[in-house]
């Protein structure tokens, strides 16, 4: 697909460029921190990356990111962490350890972050990347201290034997928002990250089932079974319209009248997205085939 061939020609670039420098980077270098950027990232952070639906613990979308919102994972109960700027935050990081964070999903320190809950950042475009990471670094500090998961080797490598990712290097373009269905599918699996809940990751014997749904996902202490939101006319959505999918988006309401449980899903979020956004996501989830 055209989206696989722009990231791959973009990262053997990047590549080509910095090997000819001598030095091959593990981040991107960041960006001028100017105010535009700044504001292109709290389009991205309150809209459709959704960063507060589990970096705060109302799921607003302006609520200060101090963590402690409940989560659970394949290894248990862990509450998100505070990324504000505070000491009990990321106070201590410099713009490149956030930076490594979408790229190789590492602390500082080395120790990997949640995957179930980022799987798709290492591919967001360095622009947008750019643009959180200023974003966030311009937030004031909360001080909110948030109790840290310690995991052990053993379950690092029998748990989360899969968590293991390649790290990206290079450059990650933009994908060009005039192709439709490539651009929805950057925002649905790097920006959203809808597969971190309504796909069911591969395992030892079985094959991810993309968007297909079935994953039970807890937030608070309550969970949910995320439903298929493939193209499937029997358990998916198939039989909805264009635009019942983007009311859908923009309300939160199901085409037969539902309201959605906004602790799981968080159209709070969705619905501060551009129509351009709204338009390509759907665009983009009507061509997803059913399992």
């Amino acid at each position: 697909m055209l989206i696989r061939y722009l990231i791959i020609s973009g990262v053997v670039l990047g590549l080509g460029a910095l090997i000819a420098c001598g030095s091959v980077s593990t981040t991107p270098p960041p960006l001028p921190a100017t105010a535009e950027l700044a504001r292109q990232g709290q389009r991205i952070v309150e809209g459709l990356g959704a960063c507060g639906h589990c970096h705060n613990v109302s799921g607003e979308p302006t609520a200060p990111l101090a963590g402690g919102r409940l989560l659970q994972d394949k290894f248990g109960p862990v509450s998100s962490p505070n990324i504000t700027l505070a000491a009990s935050g990321i106070g201590s990081w410099s713009e490149g350890d956030l930076l490594h964070v979408f790229r190789a999903y590492r602390r500082p320190n080395g120790e990997m972050i949640a995957s179930a809950f980022h799987s798709g950042i290492e591919w967001i475009s360095d622009n947008d990347v750019g643009a959180i990471t200023t974003y966030i670094r311009s937030l004031p500090a909360v001080d909110n201290l948030v109790e840290h998961r310690e995991l052990s080797f053993i379950d690092r490598n029998t748990t989360g034997f899969f968590d293991s990712m390649a790290e990206v290097r290079g450059l990650v373009p933009q994908i060009p928002r005039n192709f439709k269905v490539e651009y929805g599918q950057y925002l649905v699996d790097q920006v959203a990250r809808c597969g971190s809940c309504h796909s069911l990751p591969e395992g030892i014997v079985t094959s991810e089932r993309y968007m297909a749904g079935g994953q039970e996902i807890f937030f608070d202490g309550a969970s949910k079974i995320a439903p298929d939101i493939t193209s499937s006319t029997e358990s998916g959505l198939g039989e909805w319209s264009a635009e019942e999918m983007k009311n859908f988006l923009m309300t939160g309401r199901t085409r037969d009248g539902r309201q959605v449980d906004s602790r799981f899903c968080p159209v709070r979020f969705y619905r501060r997205a551009t129509p351009e956004e709204i338009d390509a996501v759907v665009t983009y989830l009507r061509t997803v085939p059913p399992i």
